[in-house]
C-alpha cells in the first residue's frame, strides 16, 4: 500500500492524493488548481496520471480547490465509481456547472482582438457534457455509514464541520487505518454541527492551510463587520465583498441578518450578485438537520431563514448586476469569486476600488498570485479586466471567517485521535506546513511527520 501526493502539497490548492492498493487505485480528490490564470491552466489541463487507470474517487467535500477536476477526469477516460456525502452531491452539481460555464466564458472573453493575449488559456477544460457525465457516477453515503470502494476499501465519512456536506475520510485497507482531514473546520463555527474526530488511525494525513495561526472570536467577527459598514455608510461609499459562493456568503448573510435584527448597522440594501451563491443559498436553507444550536435559537425556532432579509436583494442577471456599477447609492455587494480571479466581483471592482468611499472587505484566504493577494499585500496599482487602475479604497480584512481549523484546532483533531503513528502534512503554504509540523513534533517526538513534495511517493 503506497500514497503518491499529487496536488496541494507544498500549496494549499489543487487537492489529488493517490492511494495504490495492490493492483486498485483509489484518488482522494481531484482538485483544480488555483492561482496566475497561465499557470493555473498549465497544471490543469493535463491530469498527473492515467485516468483510465483510476479504479475510484473519493471526495471529502465539493470546493473547486477539491472537485473542479473531476469532469477532466470524466473526460480522460474515467469509468468508475465517485464517493461523496448527499450534502456534498447537492451543491457539486451548480459548482462544476458554474466551472464549466466560467471557463466558455473566460474563453470567449479572452480570444476576443481587443482582449486577445497570446499567454492566456481560451480553451475551457472541460463543458456542461462532461460535467453531466460525471454527475451520472456519483455515489452517495451518508456520514459515520461503511461503505466498500473498489472492492478493496472499507470507507467511512465523519463530519469535517468545513463546510455543508464536508467530510473527514477514514479509510481502513491493506492492514492500515488512514484518516484524511480533506479540509478541517473549527468547533464553534457558524451554522454548521462541529467536527466529529476518528474512532483511530494509525496514518494521519492533515491540511496545514491555517497551521501556524490562531483564528479571532467569531462574535467579535460580527462586531467589526459591522463597524466597517457603518463607516463605510457614513462615507456614502459601498462595501464589495469578495465572497466564495459556497459557505462563506452564507456565513456573511448569517452575521447581516443578527446585525440588523439587532440594530446595529442602518437598513443598507445588500446585493447577492451571484446566481451561483444564490443557488447555494437556497440548498443551505433546504439542509436544517445540518445546522447547530446557535442557529437554531437565533432563526428556525423563530421560523425564520438565516439567510434571508428584508435588505436583501439577488441579482440573477447581468442586467441588475451591470445597474450596480452605475449606482451612486450606500451599497453591500457580496459577488465572486472569492480570490477575485473570476466571476462578477471584478466588475465591481474595476467600477468602485479607485473611489475613497469605497470599502473593498476580504473575509477569505487569498492565494498567492492572486488578485484578491494583491489587494490583501496592498499593492497602489492592480489589473483588473486587463486595466490597471489605482487602489483607492480602503482594504480590509475578517479573519474570523474562515471555514478552516487553526493551529489549535487541527492539532487536536490529532491528540484526540487514538493510534496515530504517522502524519503527512498537505494543503498548506510552506511555512504554515513547516510550523504546524515542528508544533506536532513537540506534541509527540514519537510521531513520525512527513511534509510532501508534489508527486512524492511513501510506502505505508
Amino acid at each position: 500500500m503506497k500514497i503518491t501526493f499529487l496536488g496541494a502539497a507544498g500549496g494549499v490548492t489543487g487537492s489529488k492524493h493517490l492511494i495504490t492498493i495492490g493492483e486498485k487505485k483509489i484518488l482522494l480528490e481531484c482538485g483544480m488548481f488555483q492561482g496566475r490564470r497561465k499557470e493555473a491552466y498549465e497544471k490543469n489541463k493535463v491530469l498527473p496520471f492515467d485516468a483510465t487507470k483510476i479504479d475510484a474517487v473519493i471526495l471529502s467535500h465539493a470546493h473547486i480547490d477539491h472537485s473542479g477536476l473531476l469532469p477532466l477526469l470524466v473526460k480522460n477516460g474515467f469509468h468508475g465509481s465517485i464517493h461523496m456525502t448527499p450534502g456534498t452531491a447537492d451543491v457539486l452539481e451548480p459548482l462544476l456547472m458554474d466551472s464549466a460555464a466560467i471557463q466558455a466564458e473566460d474563453a470567449a472573453y479572452y480570444s476576443k482582438k481587443d482582449h486577445h493575449d497570446d499567454t492566456l488559456p481560451i480553451k475551457p477544460l472541460y463543458n456542461d457534457d462532461d460535467v453531466h457525465k460525471m454527475l451520472s457516477m456519483i455515489r452517495t453515503h451518508d456520514r459515520e455509514k461503511t461503505f466498500r470502494v473498489a472492492d478493496t476499501a472499507d470507507v467511512t465519512f465523519y463530519n469535517a464541520g468545513h463546510i455543508l456536506g464536508s467530510a473527514q475520510i477514514h479509510l481502513r485497507a491493506d492492514g492500515k487505518e488512514i484518516f484524511f482531514t480533506g479540509d478541517l473546520g473549527s468547533r464553534g463555527k457558524k451554522i454548521l454541527t462541529d467536527p466529529v474526530r476518528a474512532p483511530h488511525a494509525d496514518i494521519m494525513i492533515t491540511e496545514s492551510t491555517y497551521g501556524g495561526r490562531f483564528h479571532k472570536d467569531r462574535n467579535k467577527t460580527r462586531d467589526e463587520l459591522g463597524k466597517i459598514i457603518r463607516d463605510t455608510y457614513a462615507r456614502h461609499g459601498k462595501v464589495i465583498i469578495p465572497s466564495f459562493a459556497l459557505e462563506r456568503t452564507q456565513e456573511v448573510l448569517y452575521d447581516l441578518h443578527r446585525l440588523f435584527d439587532l440594530g446595529k448597522i442602518p437598513q443598507i440594501p445588500v446585493f447577492l450578485d451571484s446566481p451561483l451563491a444564490i443557488a447555494f443559498t437556497e440548498i443551505f436553507a433546504r439542509h436544517t438537520d445540518a445546522f447547530d444550536e446557535e442557529t437554531h435559537e437565533f432563526f428556525l425556532s423563530r421560523k425564520k431563514n438565516p439567510f434571508s432579509f428584508g435588505a436583501l436583494r439577488l441579482s440573477r442577471n447581468v442586467g441588475d448586476s451591470k445597474r450596480l456599477n452605475t449606482s451612486k447609492k450606500p451599497a453591500i455587494i457580496i459577488a465572486g469569486s472569492g480570490m477575485c480571479e473570476g466571476g462578477r466581483v471584478r466588475h465591481h471592482l474595476l467600477h468602485n476600488i479607485e473611489d475613497p468611499r469605497t470599502t473593498v472587505l476580504i473575509v477569505g484566504y487569498q492565494a498567492q498570485h492572486t488578485l484578491g493577494r494583491k489587494i490583501v499585500e496592498g499593492q497602489k496599482h492592480v489589473m483588473i479586466l486587463n486595466q490597471r487602475v489605482k487602489v483607492n479604497a480602503r482594504i480590509e480584512t475578517l479573519g474570523g471567517y474562515s471555514a478552516h481549523g487553526d493551529q489549535k484546532e487541527l492539532v487536536a483533531n490529532i491528540v484526540e485521535t487514538p493510534g496515530i503513528k504517522k502524519i503527512f502534512i498537505v494543503h498548506g503554504d510552506d511555512e504554515q506546513s513547516k510550523i504546524l509540523g515542528n508544533v506536532l513534533h513537540k506534541v509527540s517526538p514519537d510521531w513520525e511527520i512527513k511534509i510532501p513534495k508534489p508527486e512524492k511517493t511513501f510506502l505505508l
